[in-house]
């Protein structure tokens, strides 16, 4: 009989071992998942605030090489002025334009660099607590401080001063007798050559040159320091920088059948309609307005061609056949004695025919192909269009669905 007990008592003892060993088991085993789980949260964060940061600098590095290499073009315009000075009548309009782009401060921003990713690192105790690489960090301080310190130095120093300030730009503007108010770049050009404060700026643009590249090499090399440090791969910073760009999902081609509106500058309206039959049709229209008459003349470009969405890209395919320029003045009035010189102006520069003959010539020698890359929303009523104007420039645009079909009338 104790023999029997003995057993029972060995048997619900081994049962209740291997219970608590389950238990334990399991209880190791979740909470070693969830640390884990953790871990690989806390590393990929880390890796996405290291990203954000470096392509931060990537963007500043290609800003002052872009800066470096429009002062070089300035510089070659001034230098051609300069020995021919003479003949400046007779120069290029583009040359004339690079030259006074030198000595003239046409923009009142002087800021080069966005901060939002430099508040965005110092200001959030999530990022510090996520960034165990002191290393990394102190690189990153180092950038932003140099950054700060030299969009001061551009701001305060006189050898980045522009003979020409902006209110002194617009001082001309505004003493200009010409009916469009535009000033005249040769005259002032003569002038302003001859004045050691402008002869001064001229001579000091090698050095600013050096000055922006040597800094964007100091950044580029914080940038592949800290890919390094942090086990990035430009691989990897492309995806991120695509991904994070991305602010709605990819279009396909049902999305985008029907009709669009885009509003650019307050003066021009967009249409474009997509139809089931893969063709598409646009009508830009754009206002124009002038002292000598009341009212706006509107000018509609209307495009034809077919389209198709390839992978994340739409592709529009121009015909220029089906492309033509309208001019609607039914909206302009004038006084009695502005009525010749009113309507040579609208002869000259607002003459239907020529300026669609024009058009067609040019998308002939000039096929227009777009590939953009568009994400729409969740509601699908807007549209997110990238478009690529150069390798390195791209402009974004926005665009909302319309019902009524009768705009592109």
């Amino acid at each position: 009989m104790l023999h029997l007990k003995s057993e029972k008592f060995k048997k619900w003892g081994n049962g209740v071992l291997t219970s608590l060993l389950g238990t334990t088991l399991s209880i190791i085993l979740t909470f070693g998942t969830s640390e884990m789980i953790e871990n690989q949260k806390k590393a990929d964060l880390q890796k996405e605030t290291a990203m954000m940061v470096i392509h931060d600098i990537d963007v500043c590095v290609d800003r002052l090489e872009e800066i470096a290499a429009q002062e070089e073009k300035m510089n070659g315009a001034v230098q051609y002025l300069l020995a021919h000075q003479e003949q400046l009548e007779a120069l290029p309009k583009d040359t004339l334009d690079l030259a006074m782009e030198m000595i003239t401060q046409f923009d009142n921003d002087q800021a080069l660099f966005d901060d939002a990713k430099e508040n965005i690192f110092k200001s959030s105790q999530g990022i510090w607590s996520n960034l165990d690489n002191m290393t990394f960090v102190d690189n990153m301080e180092k950038f932003y401080y140099e950054r700060r310190s030299f969009q001061n130095q551009i701001q305060t120093s006189p050898m980045f001063s522009k003979p020409i300030g902006y209110n002194d730009f617009w001082q001309m503007v505004f003493n200009s007798t010409s009916y469009d108010h535009s000033v005249d770049y040769v005259a002032i050009l003569k002038e302003k050559l001859k004045e050691p404060r402008t002869r001064i700026h001229i001579d000091y643009s090698q050095n600013r040159i050096r000055m922006y590249r040597r800094y964007a090499q100091n950044w580029r090399d914080i940038s592949d320091r800290n890919k390094f440090i942090m086990n990035i791969s430009d691989e990897e910073l492309a995806d991120y920088i695509k991904d994070s760009q991305r602010s709605g999902n990819a279009v396909k081609r049902r999305n985008l059948i029907g009709m669009w509106e885009r509003q650019s500058q307050g003066i021009e309206k967009h249409y474009y309609e997509f139809l089931p039959n893969d063709s598409f049709r646009i009508k830009a229209v754009t206002q124009y307005a002038n002292p000598f008459y009341n009212g706006d003349i509107l000018w509609i470009a209307r495009y034809g061609g077919k389209w198709q969405v390839k992978g994340d890209s739409l592709i529009m395919e121009y015909d220029a056949a089906s492309s033509r320029i309208e001019i609607d003045r039914k909206n302009v009035t004038y006084r009695p004695e502005m009525r010749d010189s009113v309507e040579s102006f609208i002869s000259h520069y607002f003459d239907q025919e020529t300026r669609t003959a024009q058009m067609r010539q040019q998308l002939k020698l000039q096929p227009k192909r777009d590939a953009l890359s568009v994400t729409i929303n969740k509601g699908q009523d807007k549209l997110e269009v990238k478009v690529g104007r150069t390798e390195d420039e791209t402009v974004t645009l926005y665009f909302k669905r319309l019902k009524d079909s009768d705009m592109l009338q």
